[in-house]
């Protein structure tokens, strides 16, 4: 029963995470990885 149960936490959990890091990517990491591309500044 527990292993059962312990299984289907884990896949929920899993689950909630793929779904929140699939649709809204912006909540968990740094906003600043999605800065958009300036043509003009060259990288050095």
């Amino acid at each position: 029963y527990y292993s059962i149960k312990d299984i289907l936490g884990f896949a929920l959990m899993l689950i909630l995470l793929a779904t929140l890091a699939l649709f809204s990517p912006n909540l968990l990491g740094d906003p600043e990885n999605f800065t958009p591309a300036n043509p003009l500044a060259t990288p050095p």
